[in-house]
C-alpha cells in the first residue's frame, strides 16, 4: 500500500489533519492504538478554543457546542491586584471558546473512521532519513509506503521514539483538579482565574451539564505537597469556600472530580527525515492559560499549509526545506509559550513577601496598559499568526 501521509494517533489534532488534508486532495491514513468505538464521553473534562481553532474546525465542517467568554477576570488571591481582559480590547465579540473534550473528539473521530486503522500502531519505520519513502510497518505486519509520518500520538509518542527525537521535560510538582459546579453568581461569558496559595483556580462558563444551564468547569491547579495525605475530594471541599469568597459566588460541584499530574515537555527537534512530531507530541505546557491545545490546531495549521503549498507546486512533500519550514514557524513560538507559562507559575508560587507585592502591582499594572492587555489577549487568541 503506498500512501502519502501517514498520520499517527486519531486524536483531535491527527483527525483535524486529515480532514484538512482531504479537502486539498491528500490522502492520508490514521493509525490509532484504541479501539473503534466512540471515546467515552462524561462530559467533564473541556478544551478552551481560540477564535483560530475555531475557524480551522469550521473549515473542515465541524461546528461543535460551545460555551463563549467575552471577559476574563484574573485575581492575586493574596492581594488586589487584578485585570480584566474583554474581547472589546480587540475589537472582538469573544475571546474563547469552552467545549467538552469527548465531544469535540467524537466528531472528528467519526469523519475520521473510514481512514483510521484502529487497535494498531507504527512498530518500525524504515529508510525515514533517505529521500525515498519511507516504509513503515504496523503492529499487525502490514507494511504501507509513505513520503510523510505525522506524529500526533501525544507526549509520550511512540514515532518520536522510534524516530530517535530527544525531549526535554520538566515536573511542576503539581496535580490538576477538573469538575463541574453550578453557580448563580457569575455571567455565563464570564471566566475568573485566581492566583493563591491554594493553587490556580480557574472558573470557565461551560455548555449545559446535565441540563444545568448555569455550569461552569473549574480547572484547580495545586501543589503536590498540599495534597499529601488527603483525598482530593476533601482538598476540593475544605478549599472551595476560600474561591466562593473571593467571587462572591456559590460553587456546587455537581460532577465527579478528575485529577492528573502536570509536567511539561518540549522536542528539541520537530523533525527527523521524513517523521515530523505535532501538538502534544512535540510539546506541552502547564494548562493555567488553556493553550496547549491551542498551539496544537496551530501546529496543525501551519504543517498542512506547508504541505498543501508543496503539493500544488508540484514539490515532492517530504523534501526536507517543506518540513523544516513547519519546524522554524512554530518551534520558537511554542518555545515562547512553555517559557511564558513557567513564568507565571514561579511568579505566583512565591512566597517571598517582596515578590509578592511586585506580582500585585503588576497585575494592576497591565489592567490600566491597554497596550500590554491587547498583546496578551491578540497571542492568545492566534490572530498574529506566523
Amino acid at each position: 500500500m503506498n500512501v502519502p501521509i501517514i498520520i499517527s494517533g486519531g486524536g483531535i489534532i491527527g483527525n483535524y489533519i486529515a480532514l484538512r488534508l482531504e479537502k486539498n486532495n491528500i490522502d492520508s491514513i490514521i493509525i490509532e492504538k484504541s479501539e473503534s468505538s466512540s471515546p467515552p464521553q462524561n462530559g467533564i473534562r473541556t478544551v478552551t478554543l481560540n477564535e483560530n481553532s475555531i475557524q480551522l474546525l469550521k473549515d473542515v465542517g465541524i461546528t461543535p457546542k460551545f460555551s463563549k467568554v467575552e471577559l476574563i477576570n484574573v485575581f492575586d488571591g493574596e492581594g488586589s491586584g487584578k485585570i480584566k481582559f474583554a474581547a472589546t480590547d480587540i475589537n472582538a465579540e469573544t475571546l474563547s471558546y469552552v467545549i467538552y473534550f469527548d465531544e469535540l473528539h467524537a466528531q472528528t473521530l467519526n469523519l475520521c473512521r473510514k481512514r483510521t486503522y484502529f487497535k494498531n500502531q507504527i512498530n518500525t519505520i524504515q529508510n525515514f532519513n533517505s529521500e525515498s519513502d519511507s516504509e513503515v510497518i504496523l503492529q499487525d505486519d502490514t507494511l504501507i509506503k509513505t513520503s510523510v509520518i505525522a506524529g500526533c500520538d501525544g507526549r509520550n509518542s511512540n514515532v518520536a521514539k522510534i524516530s530517535s527525537l530527544s525531549s526535554q521535560s520538566e515536573d511542576y510538582f503539581q496535580t490538576a483538579i477538573t469538575f463541574i459546579v453550578e453557580t448563580d453568581g457569575s455571567q455565563k461569558t464570564t471566566a475568573h482565574q485566581v492566583f493563591s496559595d491554594r493553587g490556580i483556580f480557574a472558573l470557565m462558563p461551560a455548555p449545559d451539564y446535565k441540563g444545568k444551564a448555569n455550569s461552569f468547569t473549574v480547572v484547580w491547579s495545586v501543589s503536590n505537597s498540599d495534597l499529601e495525605g488527603k483525598e482530593i475530594s476533601e482538598y476540593v471541599s475544605n478549599n472551595i469556600t476560600f474561591f466562593e469568597s473571593k467571587l462572591c459566588m456559590q460553587l456546587r460541584p455537581i460532577s465527579d472530580i478528575l485529577n492528573f499530574k502536570l509536567t511539561n515537555h518540549h522536542f528539541e527537534n520537530y523533525i527527523n527525515g521524513s517523521v515530523v512530531l505535532i501538538g502534544d507530541a512535540a510539546h506541552s505546557i502547564h494548562p493555567l492559560a488553556g493553550q496547549g491545545i491551542n498551539l496544537g490546531f496551530a501546529d496543525a495549521d501551519v504543517f498542512c499549509e506547508e504541505i498543501i503549498n508543496a503539493y500544488k507546486k508540484g514539490i515532492s512533500i517530504n523534501e526536507k526545506s517543506v518540513l523544516k519550514r513547519y519546524e522554524i514557524r512554530r518551534k520558537a513560538m511554542n518555545l515562547l509559550m512553555l517559557r511564558s507559562m513557567d513564568f507565571f507559575i514561579d511568579l505566583f508560587g512565591s512566597k517571598n513577601l517582596y515578590v509578592r507585592l511586585i506580582r500585585n502591582f503588576g497585575l494592576s499594572a497591565v489592567n490600566k496598559s491597554k497596550f500590554m492587555k491587547t498583546f496578551f489577549i491578540r497571542q492568545a487568541s492566534g490572530v498574529d499568526k506566523p
